[in-house]
């Protein structure tokens, strides 16, 4: 009989892609029972009742706090407590019965306190607890009153527990022994931590008595109880006893707690009576505990129980041993008083604890072993440094004998430990240290020499395998013994040496860096001693096989004697400079360049050995001469020496006596660097000329007042001469700008009649020169710019203002930056300066210049700051109010206008986001909700990035009022913004969503949103689903890979997605890519050994990226960049917005990321052929790679029938890939003809090969 099943709904033909429901009988009766309009008639009662308008009307009245109705919750049926102390009771779940007795018992008492006049008290609470718990029979009631007890015993006033200590015990007590046996849980645990808090308050001297024991004892008892929840509250029990007792925690407490020699004494006969053989369950149990309280013991009971636990240690069980040395541990990580932990007895346990070494490759024990000791060793030099230091050599010698390891994580283990012995044992004892060797003759027994001896052992064949470890380790080794003991280190800096010249040594940057922390350790003339360089620029032979400490010695010489590199490296620069030339004259190329990079390295080590030196006043006089004149005669070698003497400079300001010495010579070095400022150059862009100019100012901050006005004086001079060149002329301007810090009034009015006289110049850079120089005089903070301001201030302002009309666009950022300290020096209202500044700081923000445009967002913050201290009077929402409205004056103007000033108010919104007025917000929003229907791109984008950056800065109570304006107003905006800012919109669509949620802002919609939001909402629950996986190690990967983006708190990760129309898809793009990239990373592949090492390095050497493009037959094309001013105006205002966050984040330019990624899509395609035309593109029009799908063509022999095997390819196999375009329904015949004959063909091959077999036998 066939069954009839029932008709399903299925989709039509080539509707699949189609998800809305035709029918939508549940959505329209959720709709009509919850979205329900207001006019139409209910059948139901109606919902407004009295009780509903009280409800409404609580917040309006003027009653006292605790005469307003609350909220009920499920607890208020139960009771009406009042009281703090259990707030947790009311927290707790509903469905629990033991929590409903609790609350049973908690109303009941409640009740009895009220109908006596009680205040809810918590005294009054303890005692009726306490009085209910003595008649109470029903074990879940005393559950309930345990518990509350243990919430309110530990708020009762103490003077009460005092009193009433022993009838309290005696109560306890007796409960506690009714329920030891019993299943009785949840009631001991409660009544443990009770005895605890009645305990922690009681004196010192109670103690001594007998009946205080008692009950500390009772606790004790229940540390190996057999019910895991009872023993953890008497071992918590414990721990509040001995650590968190009123006595021990006021000032000045007692060495140790009483009660800590009866717990030590327990634990002992613990361990003792069970020992640790079998499951020793008490004994693990009692060891956990110690690990915790073992450091509050006394002296005698700390040795006696180490001596118990060394002893349960030797029995043959891994849990008890690693137990014992989890104790140990403890005890010297809390690092007790010396009064319980004597050095002595400190040394004593680590010497014991060599007894119980494990061997070298056990994984689990050595490392324990090794942090035991580590942490002994460390508590040892704070007890006695050099009891510590004559402990360590056997350590060090174990440490070695680990890192012969066979397990990798046993050596590593052994190297972290002896790395932080080294570091906080000889590190902290450098200073006595260095002091006793002082009076040393013979380092070799010491205890250092023996340190030494072992670390260098490493270096022999028999460590290769931890050879990065071991150069690790001497490395830190010598950075911790160079300045205690520097003639230890000599020998094995050679062993070292002669270790990175064999042939073949695979760990040369480790072994670099060990002796590059020599170099700053112990100085470079010591390491030079023990590793000679091996040539003296005199050999005929270029034999320079210890070249390659040159690199090291300039990478880490520092705070060492300049006069070595005076005496020992600059006769060897010279001698090379001299070998150089002769090679150059003798058409030895390869010779000379070697020489010259031997020399050029020399020089480059200045500035480490001019970083800090430790006798400038007296080396510096004999090599200022010779830098000089490589000043003027090396222009190879003017970077390195200009930023050795910055570095000098820099590095000595907390010295007088050297900042003189270099100040004698400022009257030499000073005219050198002024000619080479003002010589013009081959390359107007030259580098060296900033460096120049940088370095001429370092010198003037050490050089004589009146050295400097003269200088100043020469320069004023030159720079009104009729015949000076232009060049000439800009160069002096820019050394008259440094010396405006150190000039005087009279001279100030030259610079300043100087800057007048070319504000209107027709050379822009003469008139960019003229507004550096206001700005120079208004930023200065020396007595006589202030005064020279104050003077010629309305001067200034008259002149900005009057010089508008002729500025040159490459002076807008200068001038801005004068308005803003001009700005800052007004005292007195002057509203017209302001209405006159704004204009030109609103419409400098859609400038090209970066610059100039940060310097706009800071005078219009400025602005705002200078009307706020004119008004002081008047409250600041009012003030900002008045500004605003200024503002909005500008969208009135162009659409170039409308932008800037919808940019400027984003900026004011943004920086006074918390003091902005709710009508002054409202106006806002209407404005720029309005101006979202423009038909100007320019005009949308703008708004676009308020609404964004409002959507950042604002909390959702504050949005809420505007969500439906917001909606509508880009609802609204034409169809080519739409398209056009498509990406923006869809951000601030993902913003709203997460703010209010996908219902309410899919309710307030038109349906031509609504699939957006859809697929905002499948992205969202897509990335929630992602992050939800646990799948092991793969789903921390892609949560690594893939966070979650944190709120944005500042401006710049608010806007730092809207600079352009396709940066959202080319995020996400870079972000596959990355994650690509690391799933990548992450996975492991054995890979076959096919192609020979010269093979691997010639595709190697092939695939890396030089940087240049190649032509098709090898050669590299090497081009000058392109000049970018032919770019649009329109990519210029892309990024206006990032700008605006460069404003506020400190305007440090960044690179634009869709520049760019059309950067390096114009180098790919330059790579190409000119002559040939390729298609591409994206979705549809993507370039496709297709490949003849003739599987198996490459196994068939080309003279013989059938297949053969070739080296290095898998066996002759047709290999289909998988490939999910194979799956495509479109492409099914196509597939289905590429495949079917393929199967048959196999098993046709099998019968001819069998045929072939048969006749063969």
């Amino acid at each position: 009989m066939k069954v009839k099943t029932k008709k399903v709904v299925k989709w039509k033909r080539h509707n699949s892609c189609v998800s809305n429901p035709v029918q939508k009988k549940f959505r329209e009766a959720a709709k009509n029972r919850f979205l329900e309009p207001f006019g139409k008639k209910s059948t139901g009662p109606s919902s407004l009742t009295v009780e509903s308008l009280k409800k409404h009307d609580i917040g309006e009245q003027d009653s006292a706090e605790f005469d307003a109705q609350t909220f009920k919750t499920w607890a208020t049926d139960f009771t009406c407590v009042s009281n703090a102390t259990f707030g947790s009771v009311l927290r707790m779940h509903p469905n629990s019965a033991h929590q409903r007795e609790i609350l049973a018992v908690l109303a009941a008492i409640t009740e009895v306190i009220k109908e006596q006049g009680g205040k809810e008290t918590d005294t009054e609470y303890f005692a009726a607890l306490m009085t209910t718990l003595e008649t109470t029979e029903s074990a879940e009631s005393v559950t309930a009153i345990a518990h509350l007890l243990s919430l309110v015993i530990k708020r009762v006033p103490v003077p009460v527990l005092k009193s009433r200590f022993s009838q309290i015990s005696k109560k306890l007590l007796d409960i506690i022994s009714t329920y030891a046996d019993k299943d009785g849980t949840s009631i001991l645990k409660s009544l443990l931590l009770s005895l605890a808090s009645l305990l922690r308050v009681q004196e010192m001297g109670v103690w001594s008595q007998s009946s205080v024991q008692h009950v500390f004892n009772c606790i004790l008892t229940f540390l190996t109880h057999k019910k895991p929840k009872v023993r953890k509250s008497a071992q918590q029990a414990v721990k509040i006893v001995l650590k968190g007792s009123l006595f021990m925690t006021q000032p000045d407490p007692p060495p140790q707690h009483p009660a800590a020699s009866l717990v030590a004494k327990f634990c002992v006969q613990v361990i003792e009576s069970q020992g640790g053989a079998n499951e020793a369950l008490d004994t693990l149990h009692i060891l956990g505990l110690l690990r915790d309280i073992m450091s509050t013991f006394p002296q005698n009971s700390i040795k006696s129980t180490c001596e118990t636990v060394l002893r349960v240690m030797t029995v043959s069980n891994v849990l008890v041993t690693a137990a014992g040395l989890a104790v140990l541990h403890g005890l010297f990580s809390a690092q007790p008083q010396k009064s319980s932990l004597p050095a002595q007895l400190n040394a004593q346990i680590i010497t014991a604890l060599y007894d119980y070494q494990p061997s070298e490759n056990d994984s689990q024990k050595m490392p324990a072993w090794l942090a035991v000791m580590e942490q002994a060793h460390i508590n040892l030099v704070r007890l006695d440094g050099n009891l510590c230091i004559s402990h360590l050599p056997k350590l060090f010698s174990v440490g070695m004998t680990c890192l012969l390891s066979e397990r990798r994580e046993v050596a590593q283990a052994a190297a972290k430990t002896m790395e932080l012995l080294l570091q906080e044992c000889v590190g902290k004892e450098s200073e006595n240290l260095a002091a006793l060797t002082k009076t040393t003759v013979d380092f070799s027994q010491t205890p250092l020499g023996k340190i030494v001896r072992a670390l260098e052992s490493g270096l022999s064949y028999q460590f290769h395998s931890s050879w990065d470890l071991v150069l690790h380790l001497l490395g830190v080794g010598l950075e911790m013994l160079g300045k205690i003991c520097p003639s230890l280190l000599k020998k094995c800096l050679r062993s070292m040496a002669e270790l990175r010249e064999t042939v073949n040594f695979a760990f040369s940057s480790q072994l670099d860096a060990a002796i590059g922390k020599a170099v700053k350790s112990i100085g470079p003339c010591l390491v030079l001693e023990s590793i000679p360089l091996k040539f003296t620029g005199n050999e005929d032979n270029l034999d320079l096989a210890r070249s390659w400490l040159l690199p090291i010695i300039r990478d880490n010489v520092c705070e060492t004697e300049l006069s070595f590199f005076t005496s020992h490296f600059l006769p060897l620069a010279a001698r090379f400079r001299q070998k150089s030339i002769e090679c150059t004259d003798q058409k030895k190329t390869a010779a000379a360049k070697t020489y010259e990079s031997l020399q050029l390295q020399i020089w480059s080590m200045l500035k480490g050995f001019c970083t800090r030196p430790t006798d400038l006043s007296r080396s510096f006089k004999d090599i200022a001469k010779v830098l000089g004149t490589a000043l003027n005669e090396r222009p190879d070698l003017r970077m390195d020496i200009m930023a050795a003497l910055r570095t000098l400079i820099t590095h000595s300001k907390s010295n007088e006596a050297d900042l003189e010495a270099v100040g004698k010579f400022s009257k030499n070095f000073v005219p050198i660097l002024f000619n080479l400022y003002t010589s013009n150059p081959d390359n107007p862009k030259d580098p060296q000329r900033l460096a120049v100019l940088e370095t001429t100012k370092v010198f003037f901050t050490v050089s004589d007042f009146q050295l400097v006005i003269s200088y100043l004086d020469k320069c004023l001079s030159k720079i009104g001469e009729e015949n000076v060149e232009s060049f000439r002329k800009i160069a002096l301007l820019d050394l008259a700008i440094a010396m405006v810090p150190y000039a005087d009034h009279a001279h100030l009015k030259q610079l300043l009649d100087v800057a007048i006289s070319n504000v209107e110049a027709t050379d822009r850079s003469l008139q960019k020169k003229a507004y550096r120089i206001m700005e120079e005089i208004c930023a200065c903070s020396s007595d006589a710019c202030k005064n020279f301001l104050s003077k010629y201030l309305d001067k200034l302002q008259e002149l900005l203002l009057s010089s508008l009309s002729s500025a040159n666009p490459n002076t807008r950022a200068p001038r801005l930056r004068c308005l803003i300290h001009i700005l800052r020096q007004l005292n007195e209202p002057q509203t017209s300066f302001i209405c006159a500044v704004v204009p030109e700081a609103i419409l400098c923000t859609k400038v090209v210049g970066e610059r100039a445009r940060v310097a706009a967002y800071n005078l219009i913050i400025e602005i705002s700051k200078t009307l706020l201290r004119w008004n002081s009077n008047k409250t600041e929402e009012e003030v900002l109010a008045g500004y605003v409205d200024l503002l909005l004056a500008g969208l009135a103007g162009s659409p170039q206008l409308i932008s800037g000033t919808l940019l400027a108010l984003t900026r004011v919104m943004y920086e006074y986001k918390e003091n902005l007025s709710g009508d002054v917000l409202s106006n806002l929003v209407q404005n720029v909700c309005l101006l979202l229907k423009s038909k100007t791109r320019e005009v949308v984008k703008a708004a676009l990035a308020f609404i964004k950056v409002m959507l950042g800065a604002y909390s959702t109570t504050i949005l809420t009022a505007h969500l439906s304006e917001m909606l509508s107003g880009m609802v609204s905006m034409k169809q080519d913004c739409k398209h056009h800012c498509h990406a923006k919109t869809k951000q601030i669509y993902l913003k709203l969503i997460k703010k209010f949620g996908y219902e309410a802002v899919h309710s307030m919609t038109p349906e031509s949103v609504h699939k957006v939001l859809v697929n905002i909402r499948k992205t969202l629950d897509r990335e929630k689903r992602q992050k939800n996986k646990n799948d092991g190690d793969e789903a921390d990967d892609a949560t690594e890979e893939t966070p979650r983006k944190p709120q944005s708190e500042s401006i710049e990760e608010l806007l730092r997605d809207i600079d352009s129309e396709e940066e959202e898809p080319s995020n996400v793009k870079e972000r596959r890519i990355l994650t690509a990239k690391r799933r990548k990373g992450h996975q492991t592949w054995l890979k076959e050994e096919t192609t020979k090492p010269e093979e691997k390095t010639v595709s190697k050497t092939a695939k890396k990226d030089h940087g240049f493009k190649v032509a098709p037959d090898g050669r590299l094309i090497i081009t000058e960049p392109k000049d970018d001013k032919g770019e649009k105006l329109a990519s210029d205002q892309e990024e206006d917005l990032d700008d605006l966050l460069t404003a506020i984040e400190g305007g440090s330019e960044k690179k634009r990321r869709k520049r760019l990624r059309n950067a390096e899509a114009a180098d790919e395609n330059e790579n190409e052929p000119s002559t040939k035309y390729r298609a591409g593109g994206s979705g549809i029009h993507r370039p496709l790679q297709k490949k003849a799908t003739d599987f198996g063509k490459e196994y068939r022999a080309k003279k013989a029938g059938g297949d053969i095997k070739k080296k290095g390819k898998p066996d002759p196999y047709a290999y289909v890939p998988f490939n999910f375009t194979s799956l495509n329904k479109r492409k099914q015949a196509k597939m289905k003809g590429q495949f079917a004959n393929l199967v048959q063909g196999a098993r046709k091959g099998a019968q001819k090969a069998k045929k072939e077999k048969r006749k063969r036998k």
